[in-house]
């Protein structure tokens, strides 16, 4: 089978992600990237795809998270808060971008992004040219728009989220900002590129698909609210809308063949940038444990993480 790691964005909530991947290697005492064919992450999921395609463990990258994730997303006090929602919805980005990229550089360093050890497709979108964006590693000969551009660009370029951070550059041209404002569950994004450009039928297709917690969501309260107030709570629609969309889609083109390990929980217990000490522990424990369990991890070990490694990734442009 021609396995699919797929994982979604979410900003600090990739605490969620970073250790239950963290969790599949310890289990194993296996490396993930070795076991793909293709990943494929958008925003906080893009950040670790590119990570573990560049040689970082999954133990490495939840650490990053762990450790540098309340320097991006500051604990703010109540006023703090309140002056930043006020920032979001009438003045520009909430956080700093150049705290991002400084914290990515120390991890990813001056990797290039054609240097990735596994296939991956990273969606974003070009806000200069109005379209969406696919970064790519050069598994197809015509994938050479993206060779050089440095890790920490691409990872920029991915989890831009509108509201919190300004849209990046990445190198030569354009400025773009987060791929959930189309993909954040890109299974269908992966799922294109291995038919439609790798040529794999759809049913030697397996995916692996990690989300980064979710809630019971509504907008029923919004039926009669203004503009201003569908605001910051548009970012969320979008994000849960298409989540939900291309999971359908990715499980009725496959037959089922999406394993998919999230978490539901209560309502407003986790955001996008709550990097509170506990918030972090709960994730760290909640992606620890929910892939441990029996319906997932029995799963990932015959199906995905198998014992099988994939064959070694062999670049189109020096093949």
């Amino acid at each position: 089978m021609f396995r699919i790691l797929c994982l979604d964005g979410g900003g600090i909530k990739g605490v969620f992600t970073a250790a239950a991947l963290a969790r599949i290697e310890d289990q194993t005492k296996r490396r993930i990237v070795d076991y793909f064919d293709l990943m494929c992450g958008t925003s906080t999921g893009g950040i670790l795809a590119i990570g573990l395609s560049m040689g970082l463990s999954a133990a490495e990258l939840l650490e990053f998270y762990r450790k540098r994730g309340p320097v991006i997303f500051p604990t703010m006090s109540l006023v703090e808060r309140s002056a930043g929602l006020l920032r979001q919805l009438f003045v520009g980005p909430k956080l700093s971008h150049e705290i991002l990229r400084r914290e990515l550089s120390a991890v990813l360093k001056d990797s290039k992004f054609g240097e990735a050890r596994c296939r991956l497709a990273i969606p974003s979108y070009d806000a200069v040219r109005g379209r969406i964006y696919v970064f790519k590693t050069p598994h197809d000969a015509r994938f050479v728009n993206d060779v050089d551009r440095s890790a920490v660009d691409v990872a920029l370029a991915t989890s831009a989220a509108p509201t919190y951070f300004a849209a990046a550059s990445a190198s030569r041209d354009g400025r773009f900002v987060d791929g959930g404002v189309w993909a954040n569950s890109p299974v269908m994004v992966a799922l294109v590129e291995a038919v439609s450009f790798l040529g794999i039928p759809l049913g030697e297709i397996d995916i692996l698909s990690l989300g980064t917690t979710t809630e019971p969501f509504s907008i029923a309260k919004n039926e009669t609210a203004s503009a201003l107030k569908w605001n910051v709570g548009l970012i969320n629609l979008m994000f849960e809308a298409q989540a939900e969309a291309a999971q359908a889609q990715a499980q009725l083109l496959l037959k089922g063949r999406v394993h998919r390990v999230n978490f539901v929980s209560t309502a407003n217990r986790f955001s996008l940038d709550n990097a509170s000490e506990r918030a972090i522990g709960d994730l760290t424990n909640l992606g620890w444990t929910e892939v441990e369990k029996k319906e997932h991890s029995e799963v990932i070990l015959r199906r995905f993480v198998n014992g099988v490694p994939t064959e070694q990734y062999k670049p189109s442009t020096v093949a």
